[in-house]
């Protein structure tokens, strides 16, 4: 299958694009950092930046990477499913933020606890229900085109999973009607964990399905191998830097900044991830590159 090349050209946009957002999220921290402060003091976490000058940064590149992630086709229905996910945590992460850090003093940015559930309390309403009319209105297409036989039904598994996504988003929307004052960090923490344990599943699921994206030759077996051990590294990897995160924010204290260190490092890997397999995918279905493969179940 091609495509033309406005579509290759878009799809290929869409992706560095997201790669750009993560960068603009770390040099957002890195200027407050450098301008804020005079180079003199790190907050405990980037999502603590949210009560600074870079929070108009912190919030729309959150919010542009989550409808990025959205709008992104994955290459398998899980994979898509997964990607939806993670790009809908990252619109709740933007719209639930943490308590102030006041390690490096006050801030004309700081908000009360009433401010912040204030805040809440009509950006999460808005998400939910604009989110709740798109999922209608794709429900609607997707059924269509099964029942005219242009697609097939979900399968058992991509319905499961997709059930425990929903759950989880639901839970994670419970936690933030219910939590105020200090506690709405939780459910800030709740969904930015969940984001990177979504996109870490994504990570997995490209790994197991890449050999339908590469030839039977000997030389596409071994770059496909090749993207399959860097995937799963890089997931290994992320998952285990996730865990630390997740255990220094309820459990340990007096860590300084190993958990802005370590959400620090996770941006990166996955924009290496992005990165490395923007690379693997640049020419598939792009008509004017014979090399690109029609790959039987990948959505391109």
């Amino acid at each position: 299958m091609t495509h033309s090349r406005d579509v290759v050209q878009t799809y290929r946009y869409l992706r560095g694009a997201m790669v750009s957002l993560l960068l603009a999220l770390l040099v957002s921290v890195v200027l407050q950092w450098w301008l804020g402060t005079g180079a003199s003091c790190w907050l405990g976490s980037i999502s603590a930046y949210y009560f600074t000058p870079a929070r108009t940064a912190f919030v729309g590149t959150l919010c542009a990477l989550g409808i990025a992630l959205l709008a992104y086709e994955g290459h398998s229905a899980e994979e898509n499913v997964l990607l939806d996910f993670s790009g809908f945590m990252a619109l709740l992460v933007a719209a639930v933020p943490t308590v102030p850090d006041g390690r490096c003093g006050p801030s004309a940015f700081d908000q009360s606890t009433d401010e912040i559930a204030a805040g809440v309390g009509i950006s999460v309403p808005t998400l939910v229900v604009v989110a709740t009319i798109a999922l209608a209105v794709i429900a609607t297409i997707r059924v269509r085109s099964v029942r005219r036989g242009q697609e097939a039904p979900p399968s058992g598994r991509v319905v499961a999973l997709s059930l425990v996504c929903v759950g989880i988003v639901v839970v994670e929307l419970v936690l933030v009607a219910l939590l105020r004052g200090p506690l709405i960090a939780v459910a800030h923490g709740v969904a930015a964990s969940t984001m990177v344990a979504g996109a870490i599943a994504v990570m997995v699921c490209s790994a197991v399905r890449v050999d339908q994206r590469h030839g039977q030759s000997a030389s596409e077996r071994a770059k496909a191998a090749a993207y399959r051990r860097t995937y799963l590294t890089l997931a290994i990897i992320l998952g285990a830097l996730l865990a630390l995160t997740v255990v220094l924010h309820l459990a340990v204290a007096g860590f300084g900044l190993t958990v802005l260190v370590a959400e620090v490092v996770i941006l990166v890997l996955f924009g290496a991830y992005w990165v490395v397999q923007t690379v693997e995918l640049w020419n598939l279905g792009d008509e004017e590159h014979p090399e690109a493969r029609e790959v039987t179940g990948v959505r391109q």
